[in-house]
């Protein structure tokens, strides 16, 4: 079973994010580790820069009985008494409590051993840092904010790509999807400077080219081939009939001529089929008349109720609505002939037709024994709905050929072991 399908945009805007939330989520560690070595390196330096100044500036005329006065007036430096396991500068992270706010607040300090008046001290210079869950908090506050800015940049820069860029893809895509072989529209591209779509252009202009030229053909050839064959089986069947209506044939050899007679009748249906198809492949079809489809109906159900009786098939119809539609009038013909032909063919014995018209539909059901058939079989040029049929396998393919000239839709199912073909007119009408 096929997957949801996705834009190609979509698809590598989801592979972008994914990659780029991941590079994100991944050096947010490093980013954070890193800001933390850089703040304490910087805090360490400046804590070095205030022992420096107070070495040059305080310590040289600093006296002992100085001491106190000095560790009132300044918090962050202060002279303490020697510590012998300070020989030499210490910087470490230590929390004070702050009586102030009531809470531990974290700190930077130096401690290095140092002589007032020939006596031994230990100097303590501390810095109030940032704690690290700030520092935590800061980051993920920023990555978001990246985050937001790199999704957004991401979603409209794709948006941007797919209207502009692949613009001329679209295009392409879209004609390609419209493009019909057997009307003569070719597809018009839009031009681009992105190779890739120049060359896809032109290796789709190649593909059409050359199969419109071997449609061509094979048109032509089913053209002129039923145009000829019209003669000689008509030839043969008139030479038929008066083979059969000599007096020294016996009953034998008028079995097999009235088998021949069935043969060539069939291939003459056939012959007039391809006609048919060869002529809506032309379009030659172009005077549309008012048409009301209730007598074109009837018309035809009294025709085939004849044949219909000698396999006791009864033929039911409904009529809800009048229904007026413009139509060439040989079309409906063949459109309905057909549906009621196939209907006929393959109803079984003391079977039922029904048809009946309401809103914009026109409805053929008959009664079926073999179950549904494939839909997507049925409407091509020489499939057969049934193995018994006797038809030649064109019917529903003209049928399908005249309701897309008109813009109608065909459809069949299967419902309460009957077999149902709907035609669509696309308008509702009111009488």
């Amino acid at each position: 079973m096929a997957g949801i399908k996705r834009k190609l945009l979509h698809t590598t805007l989801r592979y972008y994010i994914l990659f780029s939330l991941v590079i994100l989520i991944a050096s947010s560690p490093v980013f954070y580790l890193t800001t933390e070595w850089l703040y304490l390196r910087k805090s360490s330096k400046t804590l070095r820069l205030d022992k420096k100044e107070f070495y040059k500036y305080s310590l040289p005329n600093l006296k002992q009985t100085d001491i106190d006065i000095w560790n009132k007036m300044d918090w962050s430096i202060k002279i303490e008494k020697f510590r012998p396991e300070i020989k030499h500068d210490t910087i470490f992270n230590i929390s004070i409590f702050d009586p102030v706010e009531k809470e531990y607040d974290p700190y930077r300090v130096l401690l290095t051993p140092i002589l007032i008046e020939k006596q031994p001290f230990t100097l303590m210079i501390r810095l109030n840092i940032i704690e690290s869950d700030d520092i935590i908090k800061s980051t993920i506050q920023v990555f978001l904010v990246i985050i937001v800015f790199l999704l957004s940049g991401l979603y409209f820069i794709t948006r941007y790509l797919s209207f502009k860029i692949w613009k001329p893809f679209y295009i392409s895509l879209s004609q390609i999807e419209q493009f019909e072989i057997d009307k003569n529209k070719l597809p018009q591209w839009l031009n681009t400077e992105v190779e890739e779509f120049w060359r896809l252009n032109q290796s789709i202009n190649k593909l059409i080219n050359r199969n419109l030229n071997i449609y061509i053909s094979q048109r032509e050839f089913i053209d002129n081939a039923a145009h000829e064959l019209q003669t000689p089986l008509a030839v043969i069947q008139a030479k038929l009939d008066t083979l059969l209506q000599t007096n020294h044939i016996t009953k034998e050899q008028a079995g097999i001529i009235e088998y021949i007679n069935q043969a060539i009748a069939r291939l003459n249906r056939l012959n007039k089929n391809l006609l048919i198809l060869s002529k809506l492949d032309h379009d030659k079809f172009p005077e549309n008349n008012l048409l009301l489809l209730n007598d074109v109906l009837l018309n035809h159900i009294d025709f085939y109720k004849i044949q219909a009786n000698t396999n006791n098939i009864n033929i039911n119809y409904n009529f809800i609505r009048t229904i007026n539609i413009e139509s060439n009038a040989v079309l409906m013909d063949i459109l309905i002939s057909n549906l009621l032909q196939n209907a006929v063919l393959n109803t079984p014995q003391n079977g039922i037709i029904s048809i009946s018209l309401d809103k914009n539909k026109m409805i053929f059901s008959n009664t079926g024994q073999s179950g549904p058939l494939d839909s997507s079989f049925i409407f091509r040029r020489f499939s057969k709905s049934a193995a018994n049929n006797q038809g030649n396998g064109l019917g529903l393919a003209i049928v399908k050929k005249i309701t897309e000239l008109y813009n109608w839709q065909i459809s069949y199912l299967w419902q309460n072991n009957c077999h149902v073909f709907e035609v669509e007119f696309g308008i509702e009408f009111n009488t």
